[in-house]
């Protein structure tokens, strides 16, 4: 059986977003209302509070705050969010992972990109444990190589 949110939360979630928007934008009251007014009324009754919009109203109030730079795009906010730490036995080969990128300075992006080329996987926490093996591996060569670097100032 599928468990599914009381509308409720998908509401409140949009209307805090909305309002985490406008703050990020810096509106004015005055200008956030009138932005909520045109907006809700292109997609029913205007409105000057979005407390008072229907759902439909919300998300059109804020696809328009995104449009204006005030809250990343929904693709760009999960590609910044790793899906989480996996159960069981792959944990400290991920963690290792992790600790390597850091290490280096890089994104999980770097991992994902390595898992693909070297595994054929496109998520590194898809990978099994050989192919986190080969991963790991190539993060720590690249580590021993950094270490290994003659600064150019030295004579």
């Amino acid at each position: 059986m599928a468990r599914t949110r009381p509308p409720t939360d998908r509401r409140k979630r949009t209307l805090a977003a909305i309002h985490a928007a406008a703050k990020a934008l810096g509106l004015a009251e005055d200008v956030y209302r009138d932005l909520v007014q045109r907006v809700s009324g292109q997609s029913g009754q205007p409105q000057r509070s979005a407390g008072s919009c229907d759902q439909r109203q919300l998300d059109a109030i804020a696809n328009e705050l995104r449009r204006l730079g005030g809250m990343p795009a929904r693709s760009a906010r999960a590609a910044e969010r790793w899906a989480g730490r996996p159960k069981g036995d792959l944990a400290p080969q991920l963690a290792k992972v992790e600790a390597l990128l850091a290490d280096a300075g890089r994104p999980w992006a770097y991992a994902h990109s390595l898992a693909l080329r070297m595994c054929k996987v496109t998520r590194i926490e898809w990978c099994n444990k050989e192919q986190l093996q080969k991963v790991i591996a190539a993060l720590q060569y690249d580590a021993n190589r950094r270490a290994h670097a003659v600064p150019k100032d030295v004579p």
